[in-house]
Protein backbone atom coordinates (compact mmCIF):
# COMPACT_ATOMS: atom_id res chain seq x y z
CA UNK A 1 0.00 0.00 0.00
CA UNK A 2 2.80 2.15 0.60
CA UNK A 3 4.02 2.23 -2.72
CA UNK A 4 0.89 3.53 -3.83
CA UNK A 5 1.01 6.38 -1.91
CA UNK A 6 2.95 8.51 -3.63
CA UNK A 7 1.22 7.61 -6.95
CA UNK A 8 -2.18 8.61 -5.27
CA UNK A 9 -1.14 11.76 -4.07
CA UNK A 10 1.06 12.71 -7.61
CA UNK A 11 -2.41 11.95 -9.32
CA UNK A 12 -4.61 14.06 -6.97
CA UNK A 13 -2.38 16.90 -6.86
CA UNK A 14 -2.63 16.60 -10.67
CA UNK A 15 -6.42 16.72 -10.90
CA UNK A 16 -6.54 19.81 -8.38
CA UNK A 17 -4.36 21.87 -10.26
CA UNK A 18 -5.56 20.72 -13.91
CA UNK A 19 -9.24 21.46 -12.79
CA UNK A 20 -7.86 25.03 -11.51
CA UNK A 21 -6.37 25.36 -14.67
CA UNK A 22 -9.71 25.26 -16.39
CA UNK A 23 -12.10 26.99 -13.30
CA UNK A 24 -11.10 30.85 -15.34
CA UNK A 25 -10.43 30.67 -18.72
CA UNK A 26 -7.40 32.78 -20.05
CA UNK A 27 -10.02 34.02 -22.45
CA UNK A 28 -12.27 37.25 -21.64
CA UNK A 29 -15.79 36.79 -22.53
CA UNK A 30 -16.68 37.90 -25.87
CA UNK A 31 -19.89 39.39 -24.16
CA UNK A 32 -17.97 41.41 -21.40
CA UNK A 33 -16.96 45.33 -23.13
CA UNK A 34 -15.87 47.67 -20.41
CA UNK A 35 -17.80 50.48 -22.33
CA UNK A 36 -20.59 48.60 -22.15
CA UNK A 37 -20.33 48.39 -18.27
CA UNK A 38 -19.64 51.63 -17.66
CA UNK A 39 -22.74 52.71 -18.86
CA UNK A 40 -24.47 50.66 -16.98
CA UNK A 41 -22.24 51.75 -13.75
CA UNK A 42 -23.10 55.48 -14.87
CA UNK A 43 -26.71 55.34 -15.91
CA UNK A 44 -28.01 52.30 -14.10
CA UNK A 45 -31.53 51.42 -15.61
CA UNK A 46 -31.51 54.76 -17.74
CA UNK A 47 -28.60 53.26 -20.01
CA UNK A 48 -30.08 53.55 -22.74
CA UNK A 49 -28.81 56.56 -24.67
CA UNK A 50 -25.27 55.39 -23.52
CA UNK A 51 -25.71 51.83 -24.77
CA UNK A 52 -27.39 53.55 -27.88
CA UNK A 53 -24.34 55.83 -28.55
CA UNK A 54 -22.14 52.81 -27.85
CA UNK A 55 -23.52 50.72 -30.95
CA UNK A 56 -23.25 53.90 -33.43
CA UNK A 57 -19.94 54.55 -32.64
CA UNK A 58 -18.95 50.79 -33.46
CA UNK A 59 -20.87 50.64 -36.72
CA UNK A 60 -19.85 53.94 -37.89
CA UNK A 61 -16.19 52.46 -37.09
CA UNK A 62 -16.98 49.58 -38.83
CA UNK A 63 -18.60 50.92 -41.65
CA UNK A 64 -15.71 53.77 -42.18
CA UNK A 65 -13.02 50.97 -42.07
CA UNK A 66 -14.78 49.02 -43.98
CA UNK A 67 -15.54 51.89 -46.91
CA UNK A 68 -12.16 53.03 -46.56
CA UNK A 69 -10.62 49.55 -47.62
CA UNK A 70 -13.06 49.01 -50.27
CA UNK A 71 -11.94 52.18 -51.87
CA UNK A 72 -8.51 51.47 -51.74
CA UNK A 73 -9.39 48.16 -53.41
CA UNK A 74 -11.69 49.84 -56.05
CA UNK A 75 -8.67 52.15 -56.77
CA UNK A 76 -5.63 50.04 -56.66
CA UNK A 77 -3.08 50.06 -59.85
CA UNK A 78 -3.82 46.27 -60.58
CA UNK A 79 -0.50 46.44 -62.63
CA UNK A 80 1.36 46.64 -59.74
CA UNK A 81 0.52 42.85 -59.87
CA UNK A 82 2.64 40.03 -61.92
CA UNK A 83 0.36 40.16 -65.05
CA UNK A 84 -2.45 41.83 -63.59
CA UNK A 85 -5.74 42.66 -64.87
CA UNK A 86 -8.66 44.39 -63.83
CA UNK A 87 -10.61 41.43 -63.26
CA UNK A 88 -8.22 40.38 -60.17
CA UNK A 89 -9.09 43.46 -58.64
CA UNK A 90 -12.66 43.32 -59.54
CA UNK A 91 -12.15 39.55 -57.81
CA UNK A 92 -10.76 41.03 -55.36
CA UNK A 93 -13.29 44.04 -54.44
CA UNK A 94 -16.53 41.39 -55.00
CA UNK A 95 -15.07 38.96 -52.78
CA UNK A 96 -14.30 41.73 -50.56
CA UNK A 97 -17.79 42.86 -50.09
CA UNK A 98 -19.38 39.12 -50.46
CA UNK A 99 -17.17 38.68 -46.93
CA UNK A 100 -18.44 41.67 -45.15
CA UNK A 101 -22.31 40.65 -46.40
CA UNK A 102 -20.99 37.66 -45.01
CA UNK A 103 -19.70 38.45 -41.68
CA UNK A 104 -22.32 40.78 -40.74
CA UNK A 105 -24.49 37.66 -40.82
CA UNK A 106 -22.19 35.49 -38.88
CA UNK A 107 -21.51 38.32 -36.38
CA UNK A 108 -25.47 37.97 -35.73
CA UNK A 109 -25.75 34.92 -35.76
CA UNK A 110 -22.55 34.42 -33.09
CA UNK A 111 -23.39 37.32 -30.68
CA UNK A 112 -27.36 35.12 -30.47
CA UNK A 113 -25.70 32.26 -29.48
CA UNK A 114 -23.07 33.76 -27.02
CA UNK A 115 -25.94 35.96 -25.36
CA UNK A 116 -28.23 33.46 -25.68
CA UNK A 117 -28.06 32.47 -21.87
CA UNK A 118 -29.09 35.97 -20.87
CA UNK A 119 -32.55 35.74 -23.00
CA UNK A 120 -35.16 37.32 -20.83
CA UNK A 121 -32.95 39.60 -18.42
CA UNK A 122 -32.96 43.02 -17.81
CA UNK A 123 -29.24 43.34 -19.38
CA UNK A 124 -30.04 40.99 -22.64
CA UNK A 125 -29.46 44.15 -24.99
CA UNK A 126 -26.63 45.16 -23.11
CA UNK A 127 -24.69 41.79 -23.06
CA UNK A 128 -25.65 41.30 -26.96
CA UNK A 129 -24.23 44.74 -27.54
CA UNK A 130 -20.99 43.85 -26.03
CA UNK A 131 -20.45 40.87 -28.03
CA UNK A 132 -21.20 43.17 -31.55
CA UNK A 133 -18.85 45.60 -30.14
CA UNK A 134 -16.24 43.27 -29.64
CA UNK A 135 -16.78 41.64 -33.08
CA UNK A 136 -16.77 44.98 -34.73
CA UNK A 137 -13.28 45.41 -33.50
CA UNK A 138 -11.74 42.36 -34.31
CA UNK A 139 -13.27 42.59 -37.78
CA UNK A 140 -11.93 46.01 -37.99
CA UNK A 141 -8.44 44.40 -37.35
CA UNK A 142 -9.03 41.87 -39.65
CA UNK A 143 -10.37 44.32 -42.35
CA UNK A 144 -6.39 46.47 -41.70
CA UNK A 145 -4.89 43.53 -42.39
CA UNK A 146 -5.94 43.23 -46.09
CA UNK A 147 -3.55 44.54 -48.83
CA UNK A 148 -3.77 44.51 -51.65
CA UNK A 149 0.03 45.52 -52.67
CA UNK A 150 1.26 42.26 -51.04
CA UNK A 151 4.20 44.00 -50.28
CA UNK A 152 2.75 46.07 -47.52
CA UNK A 153 1.39 43.27 -45.38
Amino acid sequence: MSNFFPIYLFCSLCSVFTVNAYAKSPFPSIVDNKDVTLCIRKYGDNNSECLASLSDISERKLTTVYQEKLNEISHYDYNQWWMGESKQREGMKDAFVRSQKLWLEYRQDYCKSASAGAEGIKDYGAIALSCLINMGKRRIDEIRMLHPNLSDG
